[in-house]
Formats: structure tokens, C-alpha cells, sequence
């Protein structure tokens, strides 16, 4: 009795001890959107590098081995070949009981798998084929009862009620002794009170029961022999779901479908989230991630993504909230990244770190919720201090600059007014003039040179980012609108008098002239110098050379040469 109590902590301590194993293990899951051809390799190159360097990982294999265990399992498929193979099968079961051995159809159909779960899901689908595969299990009992092995034939014609749940044998094809067997076991089912109740989000989606068609969502199917099914819930009819266990007992048991998480997990050829595009994937990505935990413990998730074909980032989540822990950007292929890059990849998540290694040097970046700092507490995501309080500096003496050019036209306008009133009145107007275009010249040198300092302090005042942030593109898009307007409102300004707007004018018409062309144009000065520096903004973060997101590329060939920008915008 000791000895049996023993071996019962023994076993209990090491199911305890493999599923902290499995727990303390680091999941790594792609997230895909179209093109996935670097999905396989880059997953199986990193957990070979994370691995040598001691961390427990989830093979790419036992991963997805393990979500279609505990979670759901892609949908059992069988080509026109496989069907064909299987009928043919199926018919040297029946050959060998119309030539008097049943011995041989029964070995046929165990040696053979005619009736494996995965195999009749699928023929199942097919009402046909699903009438075929009660027939031939059938036939199994048939065999079994003729070698005088009535328990096994029972055993066996309930496993054929399990395999198809619905559905009746051939007429006339089967001995009284199967039909009535069946029978049996039907009465017997038509007992139990227990029920299998499935759900499904969205609801009113087709259910099949091992391969079946038995209603729509929710739905209650009572009377089922104890025994594992295979639940799929179809929402699509196009595309088939995929497989969730559902262990049947005395008593009722529940499956729920997610069946857009459905369309996204992926096990063949590795375990990976897949959407239709980059807007899915960020909506759904975290509770796709939490739910995937459930299934699959771990103690990081290292995610796996392509925010363009020239880049993959990695970001190693961890705790209960999957926070991010560590984070790395490398240069990507179609066929995944190169082996170089990978194994420092893996030093960056082992210590922690965020960094981006596309450029040369790599930098750091933002990690978690804490901006990262540079040795003496400067943030990292700023300039070094010096060029950024350079660039504060000219900020200031820029938005001064703009700011006197604006501050200009009102006195301008005043002068502009006592010019023409002293023309009109006969009085000497020299003096009035001059100051009006002093007055221009300073609104035209304040102006450029505020938008000239803006231009120049850009790059050294904005902090780095990870991404060009949304704001610089607003910014980058009023700049546009405030250039074209400068440019069509000062080309449609009328011509100067006969004489010069600077040079002695007399005449109170040609001066109203020179103050109407002249308004326009300082107009269109003011238009274009303040666009300058809202145009430079979402310019910086795409040339940023320690943060780049384009590149200029040049190829030269026998057939011809290009020149080009590429990257991330």
C-alpha cells in the first residue's frame, strides 16, 4: 500500500513538474498577414538561437502539437487520390467477407485505419461517403461476429455510432444480428440525458459533428454515446473549421467557438497568427495573444511581425498582461532574416533590451512604458543634450523670426494708407513711402530667417520615434496646403505699374497698384515660410539617418540603371 501511495506522489510531482516545465518555456508566434514565406524559416532559426543560449523554448513542432491537443486542430482534409485509395479500402473489406474470411476484413480494417477520427471527419462531409463509412464499419462487426467475437463486435458497432452519428445502414446489405446491434445501441442512446451544447460568436454558423451537419449555433445535441467528437462551427461556407475536441460523459458538456479566433490561429506547418491585413492584426493581435496563452503556457511570447517586406520585429511579451518586455528590429526577406541577425536578436531579448538594428550603428528605442536612458539619465529618445538645446535655441529664434514677419503687417498696412492719403491730398509722400518698403524688406528677412532657423532646429529637437507619429504627417499635410496656396496666390498678383513700386511714385493710382500687388505677395511669402518647417517635420522621421525609414537605392545593370527611394512611410 506504501509502495502504491508512493508511486502516486511520484507520478503526481512529475505531471506537476512538466507542466511548470511547459510554463516556464518561451512561445514564439509569427503574425502574418500576406505574404508568409519567411514565417517557417525565421521561427525555426530563432528557437535554435535562443535555445543555445539556455532558454527554454517551445519547439515550433510541440507548439502547434500542443494547441491542436488542447485547443483546435486544422481541419481534416483528403484529396480525390486519398478518397479513391480509401474506397478501394473499403472494398477489399467486403471482398474478403464475400470469400469467407472474415479474419482477413477484420485485419484489413484495422491495419488499414479506414476508420480513424481525422479520416471520417472528412469523408463525413460528403453524405455519400458518410453512408460508406457507417457501411464499412459495419462490415467490421459483421466480421467480428462471424469469428465468434461478440464483445468486440459490440465495442466496434458502438464505435461506428460514435463515427457517424447520424444515419442509417443499407438496406439489405448487412446481416439481422449488425442491424439489430445497431439498433440496440440506439434504444440504449436514446436514454442518456446528457447533452453536448455548443456556442459560437458569431451565432447562427453551422455545426458538424464529426464531419456531420446537425444544425446551426447555439445548438443541443442530446443523446450521444460517451466518446471524443470532433466539433466544427462554420460560419463561412467556404471555408471549413476547424477541429475542437469535445470528450462526451454523463454529463453535459459545453464547446465555444470564437470564429474569427479560428480563422486566425494557424498549427500547419507552425503554430501562427495569420490576418487578413495590418489594421486586423493590430485590433485583435492582444486578446488573440491572451487567448493563445491559455492554450499554450509560457513565460514570454516572442511575436513576430513584418511591418513591411524589409523589415521583421520581434517583441518579447511577458507577465500576466503580456507586457513588453524587450524589442528588436532587424532587416527581413522573403525568406526570412539571416542567421547573423537572429543570434543577436536573441542576446537583445535575453538582456532585455529594445533596439533597432536595421541602421548602422543599431540605437535604442522605447521599451515598455519607460523611455530608455542613456548613461547620464538623458533620454535616448531624445538628441544628445547639446544639439538639442541648439535646436530649442533655434526654435525660439525661429518662431520669433515668423512671429515679427506676421507682427509686420499691420504697420505695413498703416503705412500703405498715410502713403496714398499724402499722394491724394498733393502732399510730399517720400518719407511715407520709404517706410512702407522698409517695412516689406523686414517682414521679407524676419519671415525667411524664422522659417530658415524652424527648418534647421527640426531635426535636432524632435525626439526619436519608433514609427513617424501621426501628428508629423497632419503637420507635414498643412505644410502642402499652405505651399500651393502660396504659390497660386502670389502668381496671380497683377504686374507693377509702369513705375517701379521702390522707385519715386507719384501717381496715387500706380501706388494703390504697388499696395495691392504687394499685399498679395507678402501673403504668399508669409504662406510659404510657414510651411517650410510644418514640411521638414514628417521629413526628418522618414530620413532620420539613425532612425531611417527610406533609403535611397541604386541599381546599375547592362539593361539599364534606376534611381529610387525605399522603405517604411
Amino acid at each position: 500500500m506504501r509502495l502504491l501511495a508512493l508511486a502516486v506522489v511520484l507520478c503526481a510531482s512529475s505531471v506537476q513538474g512538466a507542466a511548470a516545465q511547459a510554463g516556464d518555456r518561451w512561445l514564439i508566434v509569427p503574425v502574418a498577414t500576406s505574404a508568409d514565406s519567411w514565417v517557417e524559416p525565421t521561427t525555426s532559426r530563432l528557437y535554435d538561437e535562443l535555445a543555445a543560449r539556455g532558454v527554454g523554448v517551445w519547439s515550433p513542432g510541440s507548439a502547434a502539437k500542443r494547441f491542436e491537443a488542447a485547443g483546435s486542430a486544422a481541419a481534416p482534409m483528403m484529396t480525390d487520390a486519398d478518397i479513391l485509395q480509401w474506397l478501394e479500402r473499403s472494398n477489399a473489406v467486403l471482398e474478403n467477407l464475400v470469400q469467407g474470411n472474415p479474419a482477413g476484413a477484420h485485419r484489413h480494417l484495422r491495419e488499414t485505419e479506414l476508420l480513424s477520427l481525422a479520416t471520417v471527419v472528412a469523408l463525413n462531409r460528403d453524405s455519400d461517403l458518410a453512408q460508406k463509412v457507417l457501411d464499412t464499419c459495419l462490415l467490421g462487426v459483421r466480421a467480428l461476429l462471424d469469428i465468434q467475437s461478440s464483445v468486440q463486435a459490440e465495442a466496434l458497432a458502438r464505435e461506428c455510432r460514435q463515427l457517424a452519428v447520424t444515419g442509417e445502414p443499407t438496406p439489405h446489405m448487412h446481416p439481422p444480428p449488425v442491424v439489430e446491434m445497431l439498433a440496440r445501441l440506439d434504444a440504449e442512446r436514446a436514454e442518456r440525458t446528457a447533452v453536448l451544447q455548443i456556442r459560437s460568436e458569431p451565432s447562427e454558423c453551422a455545426v458538424r459533428i464529426n464531419g456531420s451537419v446537425l444544425g446551426e449555433t447555439p445548438l443541443e445535441v442530446p443523446h450521444l454515446l460517451p466518446g471524443r467528437y470532433v466539433v466544427q462551427v462554420e460560419c463561412d461556407a467556404d471555408r471549413r473549421g476547424r477541429a475542437h475536441y469535445a470528450d462526451v460523459a454523463a454529463e453535459n458538456t459545453e464547446v465555444f467557438v470564437d470564429a474569427r479566433f479560428d480563422a486566425t490561429i494557424v498549427t500547419r506547418p507552425t503554430l501562427a497568427l495569420r490576418y487578413a491585413d495590418a489594421m486586423e492584426a493590430d485590433q485583435y493581435r492582444n486578446d488573440d495573444v491572451a487567448d493563445l496563452a491559455t492554450v499554450v503556457p509560457a513565460a514570454g511570447i516572442v511575436l513576430m511581425s513584418t511591418p513591411d517586406t524589409a523589415t521583421i520585429e520581434l517583441e518579447l511579451l511577458r507577465g500576466p498582461t503580456h507586457d513588453k518586455a524587450a524589442f528588436a528590429r532587424i532587416k527581413g526577406s522573403p525568406t526570412g532574416p539571416t542567421r547573423g541577425d537572429l543570434a543577436l536578436v536573441a542576446r537583445t531579448l535575453i538582456d532585455g533590451k529594445c533596439v533597432d538594428m536595421t541602421t548602422l550603428p543599431p540605437i535604442a528605442l522605447p521599451c515598455g512604458t519607460e523611455p530608455l536612458s542613456s548613461g547620464d539619465g538623458w533620454p535616448a529618445t531624445r538628441m544628445p543634450r547639446g544639439k538639442f538645446i541648439s535646436g530649442l535655441t533655434l526654435v525660439a529664434v525661429g518662431s520669433a523670426g515668423l512671429l515679427a514677419g506676421y507682427a509686420l503687417i499691420g504697420p505695413r498696412a498703416l503705412a500703405s494708407e498715410d502713403w496714398v492719403r499724402a499722394l491724394d491730398a498733393g502732399q510730399p509722400a517720400a518719407s511715407f513711402q520709404q517706410k512702407w518698403v522698409n517695412m516689406g524688406i523686414g517682414l521679407v528677412v524676419t519671415s525667411s530667417v524664422g522659417a530658415a532657423a524652424l527648418v534647421t532646429a527640426m531635426p535636432l529637437a524632435l525626439r526619436k520615434e519608433v514609427k513617424t507619429p501621426w501628428w508629423a504627417w497632419l503637420s507635414g499635410g498643412l505644410g502642402v496646403g499652405l505651399a500651393a496656396f502660396s504659390v497660386a496666390y502670389g502668381v496671380t498678383a497683377e504686374s507693377e505699374p509702369g513705375t517701379s513700386c521702390t522707385s519715386f511714385v507719384a501717381d496715387p493710382t500706380d501706388a494703390q497698384t504697388c499696395v495691392r500687388r504687394s499685399e498679395r505677395i507678402t501673403a504668399a511669402v508669409l504662406a510659404g515660410a510657414t510651411a517650410a518647417p510644418l514640411l521638414t517635420i514628417p521629413l526628418v522621421y522618414l530620413f532620420r539617418p539613425a532612425d531611417s525609414k527610406l533609403a535611397p537605392e541604386v541599381e546599375v545593370s547592362r539593361s539599364g540603371a534606376y534611381v529610387g527611394i525605399r522603405g517604411e512611410f
